[in-house]
């Protein structure tokens, strides 16, 4: 590396230490997460150092193919007909789009059917990054809907009709590290040490509604047997995102994909540690703290939670799923069948269509997602699909 390299890299590894130097003592893992990833200067997503794909940090189901966007679009097919049976616009709204790819493989699929409400569609995109603003506008260059970019807040100014889908965005939210110590419940928080190096440091006993919150989700106070040390995390930053969320839709459903658990697996004694990873490479580390801002930080989504805290946030919990189980009923064992059928498709392009297909299946690769639905509670919730894709939970 040349010198200007190191001076590039000491940089980009000091910066958090001179967040938490300037900080008026240790802070919350919430705040400090948002930094590692949101940073507008130094964050992974904030300042668009994230790489999508196999020669980037880790897989999405977009990234290995179109597959994923036409059983996708199988699902969303049916409500926009529904949303569609009233007039006015129609709006798909993609919260936390990465490179843009899912929206174009999806309408690029819509588009092909020519729907006869294509024309009353438009694309709004909810991302917060200009870097990745900047990749999107790319990747959607020309698209024959027409593509807006806009904040919560300007969405929540004019809600709209339709679906919000959120593919892979819940596990990137902020959560707060705690575990037990004494018998009691201390959040876990990020100060320096004596070498001012960011390190791990116990806090406080956790405020009277974090606790009761996580004895809704199974863990009682003074830890229920679980040994002196056990850690794990939740995230209280879901329930106000569920509220802006619905605050941006009128009518609608929202789409959450991502990987989840009920709060029966993810607080089991036996998962101590929680879900927390950071992912760089292709490679997933506990080190959370290493290399800030360079590497992605995932916990999975509790679906136990999303379903307590819907009613409150204005939505109606419609059940979830394993995405493997999902795609099985949305066609994609049919897909693979008939790529052994005589057809127009070369060699090389069944087996890509294949291999993609048979991902998304996998529960050791993208099979192991769950899906998340809920529809917009309203005085007129949104008319059912006269024709409910394959996978409607309630």
């Amino acid at each position: 590396m040349s010198s200007g390299g190191v001076v590039v890299e000491q940089q980009q590894s000091s910066w958090l230490v001179q967040r938490l130097q300037a900080s008026a003592g240790p802070q919350s893992f919430v705040a400090v997460m948002d930094w590692l990833l949101n940073d507008p200067a130094y964050g992974y997503y904030g300042s668009g150092q994230v790489r999508f794909g196999s020669g980037g940090d880790f897989v999405t189901a977009p990234s290995q193919g179109p597959v994923f966007a036409e059983l996708l679009a199988r699902q969303l097919r049916p409500c926009l007909d529904a949303l569609a049976a009233e007039s006015g616009p129609l709006t798909l709204i993609e919260w936390g789009p990465g490179d843009g790819q899912l929206m174009r493989d999806l309408i690029a699929g819509i588009g092909v059917e020519s729907p006869a409400w294509l024309d009353r569609l438009e694309l709004v995109l909810v991302e917060s990054s200009p870097a990745l603003q900047a990749r999107q506008r790319q990747t959607l260059a020309g698209s024959a809907v027409p593509v807006h970019w806009c904040s919560p807040q300007q969405l929540a100014a004019e809600p709209r009709r339709g679906l919000i889908v959120a593919h892979e965005l819940l596990d990137a939210l902020p959560v707060q590290r705690f575990g037990l110590q004494n018998g009691n419940w201390h959040e876990w928080l990020v100060g320096l040490d004596g070498q001012q190096q960011p390190c791990w440091q116990v806090g406080a006993g956790l405020a009277p509604a974090v606790l009761e919150q996580l004895e809704q989700l199974g863990l009682p106070p003074g830890g229920g047997g679980r040994p002196d040390g056990w850690s794990s995390e939740w995230c209280p930053a879901l329930g106000p995102w569920l509220e802006q969320a619905r605050a941006c839709l009128r009518q609608g459903w929202l789409l959450a994909i991502d990987y989840a658990m009920p709060a029966s697996r993810y607080y089991a004694p036996s998962r101590d540690g929680g879900t927390l990873l950071a992912c760089r490479e292709q490679r997933t580390s506990t080190e959370l703290l290493r290399d800030p801002g360079r590497m992605d930080l995932t916990a999975h989504v509790c679906t136990t939670l999303v379903e307590q805290l819907a009613a409150a946030a204005g939505w109606r919990w419609q059940g979830a799923a394993l995405q493997g189980e999902v795609l099985l009923q949305l066609g994609l064992a049919q897909e693979i069948t008939a790529l052994s059928e005589p057809g127009p498709l070369a060699l090389a392009d069944r087996l890509s269509r294949r291999e993609q297909l048979l991902r998304l299946v996998d529960p050791h690769l993208l099979g192991g997602f769950w899906w998340l639905l809920l529809e917009s509670d309203s005085a007129t919730p949104p008319q059912r699909p006269a024709c409910p894709p394959a996978w409607w939970p309630s």
